[in-house]
């Protein structure tokens, strides 16, 4: 019988502790890109950097990541009922993303770039719908369409992040799995 990939291996059969180890440095990376890049509105790494843990990893690792990026960083930047609509908002991106799952290495780069700017729309999209109710359905279409400038700054900040880390990210990751192939078969 041919064994999963290493990134696609359970849980058990790897070990609990490479498992939280992985997502607890994934997010991380995830939150320090998040808040580092903060002055900025909706121009940050965080979508893209969840993009290619879920292509790599898979949906649960990105999950994971995205929820607990969203509620370390919201310590840093404010809670408020803006968190819950961050969690349903990266949730879909995460299942969107896991929809390309088993094709995206044979996806061209710029189709990846105008899906990753699509997820910038989309997470401004989520982000409103589900603050309406909060707020009143009433006045929903001036919200988002008050939103929708920095919507386009988000899809435009992932079109660039992901020219820039998808490459190196997915090098990285590749490369983490070899080691630790490695390190296992030593043992």
């Amino acid at each position: 019988m041919k064994s999963a990939p290493l990134s696609k291996q359970s849980t058990f059969s790897r070990g609990r502790t490479y498992t939280l180890t992985r997502i607890a440095l994934l997010t991380t990376l995830v939150s320090v890109g998040r808040l580092s890049f903060s002055f900025l509105p909706n121009v940050q790494p965080m979508t893209v950097m969840l993009v290619c843990i879920t292509l790599y990893y898979g949906w649960k690792s990105g999950l994971a990541v995205s929820l607990l990026s969203v509620l370390l960083t919201n310590f840093y930047l404010g809670m408020g009922p803006w968190t819950i609509a961050q969690f349903a908002a990266y949730s879909v991106l995460i299942g969107l993303t896991w929809l390309l799952e088993d094709s995206y290495e044979s996806i061209p780069l710029p189709v990846m770039q105008f899906f990753v700017a699509f997820l910038g729309i989309v997470y401004g999209l989520i982000i409103s719908l589900v603050q309406a109710p909060f707020f009143g359905w009433n006045i929903f279409v001036p919200y988002y369409l008050s939103g929708l400038p920095y919507d386009i700054m988000h899809a435009g900040g992932n079109i660039v992040f992901f020219a820039l880390l998808y490459p190196i990210t997915m090098r990285v990751f590749q490369r983490a799995d070899q080691n630790t192939s490695n390190a296992h078969q030593q043992r």
